[in-house]
């Protein structure tokens, strides 16, 4: 048998070992693989002043990446994490802002999942909840409802191979819906 002499036995070792080298360099690329995490944290200011504490930012992807999301917390701040690891994948998305809803009680009765259905005071929680994102209040420390439609926020970034630390400055909401669009805001 010559050096280039391959048995039919041996070739098909030969290609499962290929196709085990593509399966695992397939793992290694994928999005959310890996060590392909970044930290990010951000700030998001209303008229200048902090965010309340509970306001929801999420980065949405505009390639091959993952969603990333956080929230706003005492301090003010607000570290980014994708799929519950801390950190975001390099990339461009489009940020958007949800007003906190914690200006609105929580439902005093418990949900007991046994009964298999909400407690009424709940049902009323949920109203409030969605009115609110509905129909932000308007005045300060309310951001524009328009900056929670992905379509509609002027919210951009492009998270670096480093990280980064990034402040969004939006106006606070003055109840006129056109008013807030072309007022804009600004990642910094």
């Amino acid at each position: 048998m010559s050096p280039t002499h391959v048995t039919f036995s041996g070739f098909r070792q030969l290609m499962r070992m290929a196709a085990m080298l593509s399966v695992v360099a397939g793992l290694l690329c994928c999005p959310g693989c890996g060590d392909g995490l970044h930290r990010v944290t951000s700030v998001v200011l209303i008229d200048g002043k902090p965010a309340a504490e509970g306001v929801q930012v999420m980065f949405l992807p505009q390639g091959d990446t993952w969603v990333a999301n956080g929230t706003v917390g005492s301090d003010g701040l607000c570290v980014m994490s994708t799929r519950d690891k801390r950190g975001v994948m390099r990339g461009e998305y489009v940020v958007t802002l949800v007003n906190s809803k914690r200006s609105i009680p929580l439902p005093d009765t418990p949900i007991d999942e046994s009964k298999g259905r909400p407690p009424k005071d709940f049902f009323a929680y949920s109203a409030a909840v969605q009115k609110l994102l509905d129909n932000p209040p308007a005045g300060p420390e309310w951001i524009p409802k328009s900056y929670a439609d992905m379509a509609r926020t002027p919210l951009r970034i492009n998270v670096p191979k480093d990280g980064s630390n990034v402040k969004f400055e939006v106006p606070s909401n003055t109840g006129d819906d056109k008013a807030d669009k072309r007022a804009g805001g600004a990642a910094k």
